[in-house]
């Protein structure tokens, strides 16, 4: 189906919700640690702020929309940060309150922990010029039809024009995508929890790179 990508705007931002919540459902316990209940109308709407919060105060975060060009409607859409010196220090911790309980707060914190060294480990050997997808999902009922590879392209192009590397982490689903718009697995990532969240799944997400093209624009 035909597609194109335009920058997302704040009302798009409960539609593009509802999208991640039909995409990932409950098969990622990073979505649902960071984003508590997100399919719930309270979770939807803490979901939809703390975006906007992002896209109104992170300037290296662009917020983007796959449509269908004939229909207008959203099929997907992407959050990719593009860094030139290094990564947004947000201003205002999330509140506590974020999260149903001390217990959660500290699950989301541990599974953020090891995401957040691998990025800060590439920024800082890039020298704080790449690019990260932060965030890509498309509606279940329109994959397999471009959108994901519009989104995708949108930022491989800005990391081929600036001559930067690309990075980002993969679920299993995901992963055939970012091969096939260049990226490679540099490591299956390992989650060192503390004990008392033994029982609890573990995400599986793969590293992956896309180095830098000198020249490919």
């Amino acid at each position: 189906m035909p597609c194109t990508v335009h920058p997302l705007l704040p009302s798009d931002l409960p539609e593009c919700t509802r999208i991640l919540s039909r995409a990932f459902g409950h098969t990622s316990p990073i979505v649902d640690a960071l984003l508590p209940h997100h399919d719930t109308p309270t979770g939807h709407a803490q979901a939809v702020a703390s975006f906007e919060k992002s896209l109104h105060t992170d300037p290296t975060a662009h917020f983007l929309k796959a449509t269908d060009a004939s229909t207008g409607a959203i099929l997907g859409w992407a959050e990719w940060l593009v860094l030139e010196h290094g990564l947004h220090q947000a201003e205002e911790k999330t509140p506590d309150s974020y999260w149903e309980s001390a217990e959660e707060r500290e699950w989301a914190a541990a599974l953020w922990a090891p995401l957040g060294a691998v990025r800060a480990r590439a920024v800082e050997r890039a020298g704080g010029k790449l690019l990260l997808l932060h965030l890509l999902c498309v509606d279940p009922t329109r994959q397999r039809g471009g959108a994901g590879t519009a989104l995708m392209q949108w930022g491989t192009k800005i990391a081929d024009e600036n001559g930067v590397e690309a990075i980002l982490e993969s679920t299993v689903a995901g992963r055939h995508l970012y091969e096939q718009n260049g990226f490679c697995v540099v490591e299956k990532m390992e989650w060192d929890m503390p004990d008392k969240f033994a029982g609890r799944a573990k995400p599986e997400l793969f590293y992956m790179r896309r180095p830098a093209r000198t020249g490919a624009v």
